[in-house]
């Protein structure tokens, strides 16, 4: 993936945040070679199950400083719909992060 592409889908994440100001949360689709190394640790997967969980907010739920936003990886299931809505993707995030610790 080229860098301006990935600059673009940068700007489309917090083009995203500024519209939706009290979201912490969001899911897309990967594009393609997207986070390329992070998904190959997650092990054998169809490609088309990628999924970027974007998220400006702490392990407690605040708001990051300086509107940064975490993009973190995600396999979503063959036949699993994710919905959008931080009720259902801010649970998913401190899964993840609480495993990292």
């Amino acid at each position: 993936m080229t860098q301006a592409l990935l600059k673009f889908w940068d700007k489309q994440d917090e083009a995203f945040f500024r519209q939706h100001r009290d979201r912490k949360a969001h899911i897309r689709n990967a594009v393609k070679g997207e986070c390329q190394g992070e998904f190959w640790s997650l092990g054998p997967h169809e490609t088309n199950r990628r999924r970027i969980l974007l998220c400006r907010a702490d392990f407690s739920g605040n708001f990051l400083p300086d509107n940064k936003v975490l993009k973190i990886p995600f396999l979503a299931f063959a036949d699993e719909t994710i919905e959008d809505d931080d009720a259902v993707l801010l649970p998913i995030i401190q899964r993840i992060m609480a495993d990292k610790l």
